[in-house]
């Protein structure tokens, strides 16, 4: 969430899968993104980049920076997610429709030499490639896309559906940080995590500590983040300084 492609390299050496580059939630510009993709991937960790939204302005700056995947919040359709789906995707040539008929074909421009480097290709390995190598994920975060989750799983170019367990409890009627504890919410997120299996997606969680991610493992999410950078330092902070209070 904060800035800096020095965090993002350190965070990115601890041995994490990926790093999530939040430009939904985060502090983070877009200079500040490129800079912070090119960082993660130079430790061989994935750069997964949280757009705002799922606008094709949105997603060509993020592919364009050789992110490896998006996370589009807040999709609740599945005629939103395939036209989020057409902006991630190069458009299929002639002889690769004509060979497949079902091939991504999509409206992605071609015109970035950074995104290539970052996957250490060319520029015409990068478009032969990126259709099938880029990562695209969706988060279900609202009553209108719990109702149609099961749809949005199916559409084809969607690789994971994403639990947002706040946003989705404020959606349901409930105070958002009280999702642990909303059995209404747990039954949905249990409703996402099998329309994913369903449909033969993977399901993602946020999570903010090592027993969250053990426990929604054990539960059969495959893809759980760990807290955040502004999580980490503001935890550690309080209980230092804590220990502190009768000297001060």
């Amino acid at each position: 969430m904060l800035p800096g492609a020095n965090l993002a390299r350190m965070v990115a050496s601890f041995g994490y899968d990926f790093v999530l580059v939040d430009c939904e939630h985060g502090n983070i510009e877009d200079g500040e993104m490129h800079a912070t993709v090119a960082a993660i991937a130079s430790q061989g960790c994935s750069p997964i980049v949280r757009i705002p939204g799922p606008e094709n302005f949105f997603v060509k700056r993020a592919l364009d920076t050789g992110a490896h995947g998006l996370l589009c919040p807040m999709m609740s359709t599945a005629e939103q997610a395939r036209d989020f789906v057409r902006c991630t995707k190069f458009p299929a040539t002639k002889a690769m429709l004509a060979k497949d008929s079902t091939v991504y074909n999509g409206t992605r421009g071609a015109g970035s030499p950074f995104a290539p480097a970052v996957f250490g290709q060319n520029l015409q390995d990068y478009l032969d490639t990126a259709n099938r190598n880029t990562f695209i994920a969706v988060q279900i975060e609202s009553a209108e896309g719990l109702a149609n989750c099961e749809e949005i799983a199916k559409v084809d170019g969607i690789d994971m559906l994403f639990c947002g367990p706040n946003d989705l409890c404020s959606s349901l009627g409930y105070p958002a940080t009280q999702h642990p504890n909303i059995p209404e919410v747990q039954e949905a997120i249990k409703r996402i995590l099998a329309a994913c299996q369903a449909a033969g997606k993977f399901a993602g969680m946020f999570c903010t500590s090592a027993d969250q991610i053990e426990a929604r493992f054990a539960q059969g999410f495959d893809f759980m983040n760990l807290g955040a950078d502004v999580v980490a330092l503001g935890a550690w902070n309080a209980g230092e300084l804590g220990k502190l209070r009768h000297i001060m």
